[in-house]
């Protein structure tokens, strides 16, 4: 009777052990390397011409979850020039990878993608937008090679440029405090009002759009805001106007 109960309870702890054994995860988390060599299809991302034409060249490295059809799902931006980033994700989005197998199962995967974005001194050759290669890291290198517009002497320019906000700091010379609004202050509204500026070629700003913020607290803001005055924004040597966001903090003292 023992030896039975036994060696039913061996079996049961065989049994247990082997379904164990081919409990498969949902997701894991694979080298670039690896993944490199399970891209079926790789779309090169298209260089944005501001960036292009702003000499601005770097890398963008993203985080891309690959489902078990090897379509890319989802991705997170780890690193990279805001110009740029917006170009990798686009292009990246559209890989089609083979599904990943585990036990002979396929499982969603985790990875890092690199996209490399270099300006060339001479134009490519006719058709050839980029490249994409394995780095000496491992990691899955999307290369885009572009040159800039025009020819050395009439460097194309645009008229007006989107610059991040940190970049337009950089630039202020005059900043006018907003006059915190009586009524706003007795009621204790605190707050922030967000603006789209657009900054001329001499530095002024010529327009102001509200995008979010307290009614009481905007007017303020705008007012403000409209006598700042910047530092003209230069591309190709040439001054051009940018179009950019304005955050206006209201706070009041405990």
């Amino acid at each position: 009777m023992k030896r039975n109960l036994a060696a039913q309870l061996l079996l049961l702890i065989a049994l247990a052990s082997l379904a164990t054994s081919q409990i498969v995860p949902q997701r894991i988390r694979v080298g670039a390397n690896v993944m490199a060599d399970q891209i079926v299809t790789k779309v090169t991302p298209a260089y944005p011409p501001l960036a292009r034409q702003a000499r601005i060249q770097g890398t963008v490295v993203l985080k891309a979850q690959i489902g078990k059809s090897g379509d890319v799902e989802n991705m997170q931006l780890i690193s990279g020039n805001p110009m740029l980033a917006p170009a990798a994700i686009e292009a990246v989005k559209q890989w089609k990878y083979r599904p990943y197998l585990l036990n002979s199962e396929p499982v969603e995967v985790e990875t890092n993608v690199t996209v490399n974005f270099t300006l060339a001194d001479k134009p490519p050759a006719e058709g050839v937008t980029g490249n994409i290669a394995v780095g000496p890291q491992g990691g899955v290198v999307s290369g885009v090679v572009s040159s800039t517009p025009g020819d050395q002497s009439h460097p194309a320019v645009p008229q007006r440029v989107r610059v991040s906000s940190g970049v337009a700091v950089g630039l202020l010379v005059t900043k006018v405090q907003p006059e915190y609004p009586s009524d706003a202050k007795e009621s204790r509204i605190q707050g922030v009002v967000l603006l789209n500026v657009i900054i001329d070629k001499e530095g002024n700003v010529e327009n102001i759009q509200l995008i979010s913020g307290h009614p009481q607290l905007a007017p303020a803001a705008i007012e403000a805001v409209r006598q700042w005055k910047y530092r003209p924004y230069l591309l190709n040597g040439n001054p051009v106007e940018v179009d950019t966001q304005v955050q206006v903090n209201f706070t009041l003292a405990q």
